[in-house]
């Protein structure tokens, strides 16, 4: 139980960064430059090295944290769709595995790392975020399911 009010309040705290973020732009592109300048082991994984585990018939759990209007524009074949602020009261559908490999997946990367925090504090060890999230999946134009 104490486990499942750490998440909440952790996503809880977190869902507002990114308001906050968007309605500052230097913020922002700082944020997004410290995502992408960080190590490529770091809790997170390319989109190309996404890209080659799929084509290599890897089925690694993903979960699409944006909302529904952001996963209607597309999202990567085999993912759950779970905004991440109802990630709290689906933690049963997540493996009780805590070495199993879980992609989150959102619109830039930061939505995704907040999530990998948390899980992190739960107990899981390979999570990880997807790195520029879907905006650099699209942008290498890879495909979606719409």
């Amino acid at each position: 139980m104490f486990k499942k009010i750490a998440i909440v309040a952790v996503l809880v705290a977190l869902a507002a960064a990114p308001a906050a973020v968007a309605q500052t732009p230097a913020v922002q592109e700082a944020v997004f430059n410290y995502i992408a300048n960080l190590p490529s082991d770091y809790m997170s994984i390319g989109v190309p090295a996404l890209k080659a585990k799929l084509d290599a018939g890897e089925k690694p759990f993903m979960v699409d944290i944006r909302e529904a209007n952001e996963t209607a524009t597309g999202y990567i074949q085999g993912a759950l769709l779970m905004p991440m602020r109802t990630v709290p009261r689906g933690l049963e559908r997540f493996p009780t595995d805590r070495n199993a490999e879980i992609i989150f997946i959102c619109g830039s990367g930061l939505r995704s790392s907040y999530t990998v925090m948390a899980f992190s504090i739960m107990g899981y060890r390979n999570v990880k975020g997807l790195a520029l999230g879907m905006r650099e999946w699209n942008a290498q134009t890879f495909p979606v399911v719409k």
